[in-house]
């Protein structure tokens, strides 16, 4: 075990130009898509955690009249037997389907020192060769459980954003306070690495008090995307069943409260559904040549 600065290394993995995933808990964690998307990825991939952060210079545990920020401890017959502290790890795993591997990196958004925090994020990711950051996360929003997701993005270059054109996406337009992983793609762009941030839509029903937690149909529509961009072979049977359990639950709701019901139905009026396709991993020259083939080989049949 070695430390650099502010981490600390228990080895030093030799990747192939990884991509590096980021999901972090606090404000944009709605559903647990940031968290759990990260943890759903070093479940499949078998991550293997190789660095941490030193949490000190970045959390804060009290403010007074807040408890929230306080590390949770459970105690059973008089002794600590689990502990809640923020956690920044990076993990690595092999990625056998591209000559991509992965750094899985499962963060808790600072209180402090924004700047110095993403700035080693992004020097990590630039020191083990990676080609590209992928940051996603999850807002809550009056949407339908029973459409997909709708998703938006921010690019760092007009390059990056010419390739998520593909994956049926919106392009984020608005102006205030930043949120985190914004702050890690300004650091991205600032030491020219590209980033891509991913923001999905999570319901979120407050006038019936009903918060999904996690969110499974959320995090697959991120992680269905990061599965083609990333070259994966990804495994989406725990999430399929998960949606379906979730939505079973919702379900019940409905049919056990007719304005609950209602409520549904007009969000599903005035919804826009954006479904994801799997783009084709050809030019739109070759995908012509391809048409045209076709059209010449049905001509001949006839």
């Amino acid at each position: 075990m070695n430390e650099k600065g502010s981490v600390i290394f228990d080895s030093r993995p030799a990747l192939r130009s990884p991509y590096i995933v980021c999901g972090l808990n606090g404000w944009v964690n709605g559903g647990d898509v940031s968290v759990g998307g990260v943890n759903y990825f070093i479940r499949q991939f078998k991550g293997v955690k190789f660095a941490e952060m030193l949490t000190s210079r970045y959390h804060i545990y009290q403010i007074p009249g807040v408890d929230s920020l306080r590390p949770v401890f459970r105690m059973q017959d008089g002794l600590i037997v689990e502990s809640h502290l923020p956690k920044n790890q990076f993990y690595y795993a092999t990625n056998p389907a591209s000559e991509h591997d992965l750094i899985l990196f499962l963060g808790t958004e600072p209180s402090l020192n924004w700047e110095e925090y993403t700035d080693i994020v992004v020097s990590l990711a630039r020191d083990f060769g990676a080609s590209r950051l992928y940051a996603i996360c999850g807002i809550l929003d009056r949407t339908p459980y029973t459409r997909e997701p709708m998703i938006s993005c921010t690019c760092t270059d007009a390059k990056v954003k010419d390739e998520m054109e593909k994956y049926n996406v919106t392009f984020s337009n608005r102006e205030g306070p930043a949120t985190f992983n914004q702050m890690l793609l300004y650091a991205c762009k600032q030491k020219g690495l590209e980033g891509v941030n991913f923001t999905v839509r999570v319901p979120f029903y407050p006038e019936f008090n009903v918060v999904i937690g996690y969110s499974p149909k959320s995090m697959k529509a991120v992680l269905v995307r990061l599965n083609h961009l990333m070259h994966l072979d990804m495994n989406f049977d725990e999430l399929n069943n998960a949606i379906k359990e979730v939505e079973g639950k919702l379900d019940f709701v409905r049919q056990q409260n007719p304005q609950f019901n209602t409520y549904i139905e007009e969000l599903e009026k005035d919804y826009v559904e954006m479904p994801y396709q799997e783009p084709l991993d050809i030019s739109p020259n070759d995908a012509i040549r391809l048409a045209e083939e076709f059209l010449k080989k049905n001509k001949d049949q006839r």
